[in-house]
């Protein structure tokens, strides 16, 4: 007699196997036909979705028929393909958590470009798969499988090899889940640390940027606007004709032409003020110079006379822009190139935090699972059925992250949807 309890759980992983196999599909369908999703980053979820999709075709799948007959056995070619490939399926999941997390580490808190590299990407997941096969293989070729009572599925549970076991195990599920919190640690670290710099940085004092500008004759107004990179990103054409512009990085650029021009070095130690010449007047305060020099001319001797003597003090430049360095509060304006960056970097946070749900929604599915199967002995199987639900629940669950914390993901299940929607509609009329 089959009780209500037995019924429920195959009601459950009903919906589980419904729901992950519809999620995982548009999740592969959505990165390969979206532009917008055809990115590297996005290349480890299809290739964990194809994971989730046949671990829900050959474990749970398989099981609902032994809760609903629990004296039906599969074939002997079924028993051994699903005693092999669930924990083949197991290893290539929580392999991908390792690949996600050192993908986010070697973003965030590096500036390596290597994990950017499609080869090395797609070698990745290439290992994640191969490993998980070959590790498991042997064991599944040397050792009987068969129907497990207690698991309700085909498995090696009855085998005296706890060694061979344990090994492929350590190799394929214990090192990579280890590796990949390590990842998301050291990614908390850093972020941390980096949020305190900015603290620090916006309460205590910081080095900025004092532009005095002093209009100049002859030679020292030439026909093209230069700017100078400084600490401080501030633009201002309040400068009689002359234009400052400052910038985050450390080259200045001849507006016309384009080419870099040597920085001046600047004193940054705080309260120590350095004067130096930074830039020319541009080209509207060059024709403002010859209406002023035309001007002069009707001008009286005298006043001739007093020009000529105030441009020749000694130690006066003649044109140009002073800078000193001071102490001071930094200037809250933001360049408009600074603002493409704050969007990646909007955009990498939240990808981060994607990835560390996925590797907690893994951790709550999955870590009960792993911990019975090494205390299997001392058990009870209503325990292991529980265990098994939840592993099947993390495959339902991964499309639903995407979906809520990806938009272009989100953007893609509708678009798709809306087309098997409307496709059916026709069909109908």
């Amino acid at each position: 007699m089959i009780s209500t309890w037995v019924y429920f759980v195959v009601f459950v992983l009903a919906i589980i196997i419904t729901v992950t196999l519809i999620g995982c599909l548009l999740t592969i369908i959505a990165i390969w036909t979206r532009p917008v999703l055809r990115k590297l980053v996005n290349v480890p979820l299809a290739s964990l979705s194809c994971a989730d999709i046949l671990y829900s075709i050959i474990g749970p799948a398989l099981w609902i028929p032994v809760f609903l007959h629990p004296q039906w056995e599969p074939p002997g070619a079924l028993c051994w393909l699903q005693g092999y490939l669930n924990p083949v399926l197991w290893g290539v999941s929580v392999s991908h958590m390792m690949c996600i997390a050192l993908q986010r580490y070697f973003i965030v808190c590096t500036n390596s470009t290597r994990l950017k590299s499609k080869r090395v990407l797609f070698g990745m997941l290439f290992l994640t798969w191969l490993v998980s096969i070959i590790a498991y293989l042997p064991l599944h070729v040397m050792e009987e499988v068969k129907l497990d009572p207690k698991f309700k599925r085909c498995s090696l549970g009855a085998t005296p090899n706890i060694l061979g076991k344990f090994i492929p195990m350590f190799i394929t599920v214990i090192i990579p889940y280890i590796t990949a919190l390590t990842c998301y640690v050291l990614i908390y670290n850093h972020v941390r640390k980096s949020k305190k710099r900015v603290k620090a940085n916006a309460v205590n004092p910081s080095n900025r940027l004092a532009v005095s500008y002093s209009r100049g004759e002859g030679g020292s107004a030439g026909p093209s606007t230069k700017t100078v990179s400084a600490n401080e990103a501030n633009s201002s054409k309040d400068l009689d004709g002359g234009v400052w512009m400052g910038v985050c990085d450390s080259s200045s650029r001849d507006v016309n032409n384009q080419k870099p021009t040597q920085q001046p070095k600047i004193d940054s130690e705080p309260g120590k003020t350095k004067r130096i010449m930074v830039a020319e007047m541009s080209d509207q305060a060059g024709s403002n110079e010859k209406q002023q020099h035309s001007q002069d001319k009707d001008s009286s001797p005298s006043d001739e006379k007093q020009k000529n003597d105030d441009d020749d003090e000694p130690g006066k430049p003649k044109g140009g822009l002073q800078v000193a360095t001071l102490a001071g509060p930094a200037c809250p304006r933001v360049p408009q190139n600074q603002g493409n960056a704050s969007q990646n970097s909007s955009a990498e946070r939240q990808i981060t935090k994607m990835t560390l749900i996925l590797f907690a929604v893994y951790t709550a599915c999955c870590m009960p699972m792993t911990i019975m199967v090494l205390f299997s002995s001392q058990v009870p199987s209503e325990a292991f059925l529980v265990g098994q639900v939840l592993m099947a629940l993390n495959g339902a669950l991964n499309p639903i992250v995407y979906g809520l914390m990806n938009k272009n993901i989100r953007q893609g299940y509708k678009h798709i949807w809306n087309k098997i929607v409307s496709f059916i509609t026709r069909q109908t009329r």
